[in-house]
């Protein structure tokens, strides 16, 4: 049952997102309650040079303008101080929320409560099955919400990031053993390629969509496009005595963006592979443009967490990854 919380003014209260009026102040309440983690790299929702004064013709022609139009607010004193954003995905039935903010004034007032069932019956009206969240680990508060509301942890990803002057390369192996052989991911191995990740990552566990089972493949069309919009992709791989894949790390990016650094290890390989293919794709950052690099990986993977902070990376959040099924 949704909260009663009586408004102080007509107009104020919970009600959908109005494109003509209320996108300067959700991004100033955005900017407000999640300040730098907003600009993170690879994470930019607002974009680059956005001016500091915001004014509604501008971010009604803004791309990111799109992204804020679902979802729902809460108005008090005339003012928005609270916003939910329902995106959807490739999937008809799958939604995520992103940008639940509540203003510091308002807080503990049930407000986030409402705004989350609000989202729940938006998306079941639509016959939607599933809704996906991401909260920082550390934020008890609204975990403890979406706990109650009937969502259930995924998993945690930690986002590790480098600058392009601060990356190290780490050695092939910690003793005086022999590393394994690593070669160019074969192009015929993609399918593989893909039912090793999701042995090692929860596909979920990818945010905002799930890895697409042609993610790996790469065709001469999507070479060509990616030569034409200025981006990059590599991969290499390891393999068993019987030509099975072990091990994958791929390098990506695209113009005025960081690397995407990206680890893979089948489970029966553990503690085994993390270390020369990281290494491997800390030396090929010798042989491409300098960029900074960001790497989003499992917590629970120690050992590669361990391997990055050797290589100078740190960690800028963790994030535990929820799931509601939405039941008929």
């Amino acid at each position: 049952m949704a909260l009663s919380i009586p408004a102080t003014r007509a107009g104020d209260g919970l009600r959908p997102v109005n494109m003509a009026h209320d996108l300067p102040q959700i991004v100033e309440l955005l900017r407000l309650v999640f300040g730098e983690a907003l600009e993170a790299d690879g994470h930019n929702m607002l974009g680059e040079g956005v001016p500091g004064p915001v004014n509604e013709l501008y971010y009604r022609f803004y791309p990111f303008a799109q992204r804020l139009s679902n979802g729902f607010v809460w108005q008090a004193d005339g003012r928005i101080v609270a916003n939910a954003t329902l995106l959807t995905t490739r999937a008809w039935d799958r939604f995520l929320v992103a940008n639940v903010a509540v203003h510091p004034t308002y807080r503990r007032q049930g407000i986030a409560r409402n705004l989350m069932q609000a989202i729940t019956t938006s998306v079941r009206q639509r016959g939607g099955r599933e809704i996906l969240l991401q909260v920082v680990k550390d934020n008890q508060s609204a975990i403890d919400l979406y706990l109650a509301l009937g969502y259930t942890p995924l998993g945690n990803m930690t986002t590790w990031y480098a600058t392009g002057a601060r990356v190290r390369p780490i050695p092939e192996t910690a003793t005086d053993e022999t590393a394994p052989a690593i070669v160019q991911l074969p192009e015929r191995r993609w399918r593989e390629a893909y039912e090793l990740d999701t042995a090692h990552v929860h596909p979920d566990l990818n945010w905002p969509e799930p890895l697409q089972r042609d993610a790996y493949r790469r065709s001469w069309w999507q070479k060509g496009l990616d030569f034409m919009n200025g981006r990059h992709f590599e991969g290499w791989s390891t393999m068993d005595n019987r030509d099975r894949l072990t091990g994958l790390v791929t390098l990506s990016g695209e113009w005025g963006r960081s690397y995407l650094l990206t680890l893979r290890v089948h489970p029966e390989w553990t503690g085994a592979l993390e270390r020369p293919l990281l290494a491997k794709a800390l030396r090929r950052l010798n042989y491409v443009p300098r960029r900074n690099v960001r790497v989003d990986h499992p917590e629970t993977d120690q050992l590669t967490g361990h391997l990055l902070q050797e290589a100078h990376f740190t960690s800028q959040r963790t994030l535990t990854h929820m799931r509601l099924a939405i039941s008929r």
